[in-house]
């Protein structure tokens, strides 16, 4: 009796499991909020050009492109991912990886790792903000200042360390 009394439980638990994972809606997880980002900008850049004293000129061109990450739970946090080409005087290519802290949904700042890959190489850390116009639901316009310092590198003058200063203007698309 008492056998047949748990496995009477058993098979009814069995099927309500059943019907309710057969009948229920489907559960949402977590998930990723994308935004895509296109941006151009310029600025400053300045290093010692080897005779001790420090020389600052015009950065060059560049075209900056990437995606936004943020989790749709927790929407303070994104990760930032970028990719960049550099015009003028010689075409490099580079790319920048950001952890962005949003205080709103269109003003933010980040911090991160940026590189310079070819043709020559230049790593170092950044550091910015983002100060958006919505633009209806999905887009938004933007200007992001941005600070980046590079202390190793192919591309660097003798013990020196070269510092950019940039001002991206663009425009961002929740996919």
């Amino acid at each position: 009796m008492f056998f047949r009394t748990i496995i009477a439980k058993s098979l009814w638990a069995t099927v309500a499991l059943f019907g309710g994972l057969t009948v229920s809606g489907r559960c949402r997880a977590e998930g990723l909020q994308r935004t895509g980002v296109a941006a151009i900008g310029t600025g400053f850049q300045g290093g010692d050009v080897g005779n001790g004293a420090v020389g600052w000129m015009r950065a060059r061109t560049r075209f900056m492109g990437g995606v936004d990450l943020r989790n749709d739970e927790s929407l303070t946090d994104s990760m930032g991912f970028y990719g960049f080409v550099e015009l003028e005087r010689r075409t490099t290519l580079g790319a920048e990886v950001r952890y962005q802290h949003w205080w709103t949904p269109t003003v933010g700042f980040h911090v991160g790792g940026i590189g310079v890959i070819t043709p020559e190489s230049m790593f170092g850390i950044s550091a910015g903000a983002r100060f958006g116009l919505p633009l209806g639901k999905r887009a938004t316009l933007f200007l992001e200042p941005a600070f980046a310092a590079f202390p190793v590198g192919t591309d660097l003058p003798t013990n020196s360390v070269v510092v950019w200063g940039i001002l991206n203007g663009g425009i961002g698309v929740t996919l």
